[in-house]
């Protein structure tokens, strides 16, 4: 044990907390903040632009109400002065087209009809402004229109599928013009009592 030599010695480092340095973490200087308050204010609507987007919906809400409003006020006052079961204008647009069904064509001629043959077309969209009194048929008018519909069903020329499609199509015409119009009296309701026992007829030959 005397012989052996100790070691030398080393100094311990010094972890004092005068030497060692503390963590702090970075705090944002003030001039970040100003320009992230900024963006926040550009980005979020001050009340005199909420009170103006208000105002302009409410503008064009009023505007479109009063529009609808004046549509239904001219459909109230239509009165259909059509004389035919389909007025000239379409039925001469139908023959330049070639849209004539096979109960409207002349002879036989896809380009060719008559007042006599020609049934106005059920339109699912009208626009109320462009619509003129001659695009409308009377009361009259319709009351014809539909005893000529009910003759076609007995006709053997044709498949039964091609006259049910064909009078289906124009019914649907016969009940827009009667909206339109705002008929009510007892021939309408006479009218509506016929097409719905055409429409029993029809689904009792389709189960036999």
């Amino acid at each position: 044990m005397a012989g052996r030599s100790q070691p030398p010695y080393r100094p311990r480092p010094n972890f004092s907390s005068s030497s060692s340095r503390s963590f702090h973490p970075s705090q944002p200087s003030r001039n970040s903040q100003s320009h992230h308050t900024k963006n926040v204010n550009s980005s979020t609507p001050n009340s005199t632009q909420i009170q103006n987007n208000a105002s302009d919906k409410k503008t064009s809400s009023s505007s479109w109400d009063k529009s609808i409003d004046e549509d239904i006020d001219d459909i109230q006052n239509l009165v259909g002065t059509c004389p035919f079961m389909c007025p000239v204008e379409e039925r001469e647009k139908r023959e330049r087209l070639r849209d004539l069904a096979v109960f409207e064509r002349l002879h036989g001629n896809p380009r060719q009809s008559s007042p006599g043959l020609a049934v106005k077309k059920f339109c699912r969209t009208i626009s109320v402004k462009t619509l003129q009194d001659s695009d409308v048929r009377p009361l009259s008018v319709l009351e014809d229109t539909l005893n000529y519909l009910c003759n076609l069903l007995d006709s053997t020329e044709h498949p039964f599928e091609m006259v049910h499609d064909f009078i289906f199509d124009r019914m649907r015409s016969i009940r827009q013009d009667l909206s339109m119009q705002n008929i009510s009296c007892s021939r309408v309701v006479s009218m509506y009592e016929r097409m719905v026992c055409l429409f029993i007829q029809v689904i009792l030959f389709k189960r036999t």
